[in-house]
């Protein structure tokens, strides 16, 4: 990310239009469509993940694999441009914020394989980890296990919301068979969205941008990834009861119902 001060006072000026939509939820839950839909319509709009710093540091234990990845003065200045555009935010008198929900354990295995690459520093003088698919699979489920941070999924609302802008989703969310909930305090208009049904929320997507004829737009986010034979061994043998801990944290227990954590878990279960 290259930064100027030229293009930081444009994007001030995005982030303080009458019609900007902050698309704002952890990673992997959906929101590709969204921002493809919101760039259609021609709606000026950010997407973020965190307010203080790349998110990947917050998300896994191992922060030196990671920071392998980012330069530091890089990664300071993105962080001071972080903190600049959450206070812009944070004056506004009115922002609409559009967040989403995933089945936890979809979002955690989606994210671990987005992020492959900080996994196998470790194991890069390895070489059976680079040719064998055993050795491969034992040395990511070994990161998997015990690399990975469960409770930035399980703790985002608040960390995020609730902390930048005073927003307690659980306070709002009563009934766990809606599809989504509308959050209005403190001057935030927040759309809180299960993801598992954005394809069926056109009309409440549109209603919230106050645009009639909003079309949700396809995101064409490629399927055929590079590690795609390795995911599907890693969902094939990994015993995924070992997560099902997470279907009881508040924050899912509020958003989904015990229909849907009984769907969850047959999918996931062995």
């Amino acid at each position: 990310m290259k930064f100027s001060l030229a293009r930081q006072r444009a994007f001030d000026q995005t982030l303080n239009a009458p019609d900007f939509v902050l698309v704002y939820q952890m990673g992997k839950v959906g929101s590709s469509s969204i921002e493809a839909s919101l760039e259609h319509a021609g709606i000026p709009s950010w997407h973020i993940h965190t307010f203080d710093d790349n998110e990947e540091f917050q998300m896994y234990h191992n922060t030196d694999d990671v920071a392998c990845f980012f330069d530091w003065h890089i990664r300071a200045a993105y962080k001071l441009t972080l903190s600049h555009r959450k206070r812009i935010l944070q004056k506004r008198d009115h922002l609409k914020i559009i967040t989403l929900v995933r089945d936890p354990i979809a979002t955690v295995v989606s994210r671990f394989f987005q992020d492959l690459h900080i996994q196998f520093i470790a194991g890069k003088k390895n070489e059976a980890i680079h040719g064998d698919m055993d050795s491969t699979l034992r040395h990511l489920t070994d990161a998997f296990e015990t690399q990975m941070r469960l409770d930035y999924f399980t703790g985002w609302f608040d960390r995020e919301l609730k902390r930048h802008f005073g927003i307690d989703v659980l306070k709002h969310v009563q009934d766990p068979s809606q599809t989504h909930w509308r959050i209005e305090q403190g001057g935030c208009d927040v759309l809180l969205m299960k993801c598992e049904a954005i394809n069926q929320s056109t009309d409440v997507l549109g209603e919230f941008l106050e645009l009639p004829d909003f079309k949700l737009q396809s995101s064409n986010e490629a399927s055929n990834k590079w590690y795609s034979a390795l995911y599907q061994r890693f969902k094939e043998t990994y015993p995924f009861e070992r997560l099902f801990h997470l279907y009881d944290a508040p924050l899912y227990r509020a958003v989904y119902s015990e229909e849907e954590i009984t769907q969850f878990k047959q999918k996931w279960g062995q």
